[in-house]
């Protein structure tokens, strides 16, 4: 099985992701390259790339305060071809638990994209809630969440 490469991410990253309907020239009325922008301003993120250097999934986390974060990831087409993306977006999530320090992650996914159904629930989040007309063009999202429990003392 051929593996993918990590890298820091770049906005351009984020553009070159071809998903279908999930991005095109502009996500929520705003352009992308301003949505790619905002994404590497608000946290850590890395880039896995494929041996032909495209660019499979981006992930990060948007840091909100000290030990509290929401990740967010965009898969291409590719992921598919590659199994060990999920893989991929857990190493990012340890990085942040342990090194950095948070003790909560959230991540906000539409139910229609089963794909990232099933990649929340493999990286361990938990469903909290349904999020009534939270997502693009009133979507509804469920908010899905990974929390270090503080031991009963």
């Amino acid at each position: 099985m051929t593996e993918l490469t990590v890298r820091a991410y770049e906005p351009q990253d984020f553009v070159d992701i071809k998903v279908s309907e999930r991005v095109q020239e502009t996500r929520e009325g705003q352009p992308v390259q301003m949505w790619a922008t905002y994404h590497k301003a608000r946290g850590p993120a890395l880039t896995f790339i494929d041996p032909k250097g495209r660019v499979v999934v981006c992930a990060g986390v948007h840091h909100f305060w000290e030990g509290s974060g929401e990740v967010w990831f965009v898969l291409s087409p590719l992921a598919k071809v590659y199994p060990r993306t999920g893989a991929c977006v857990r190493s990012l999530i340890a990085y942040c638990q342990k090194v950095l320090g948070y003790k909560r992650l959230q991540l906000a996914v539409r139910e229609d994209w089963p794909e990232a159904v099933r990649l929340a629930e493999y990286l361990g989040f938990r469903k909290e809630v349904v999020m009534k007309n939270y997502g693009p063009n009133g979507v509804d999202q469920t908010l899905y969440a990974l929390v270090e429990e503080a031991a009963n003392v």
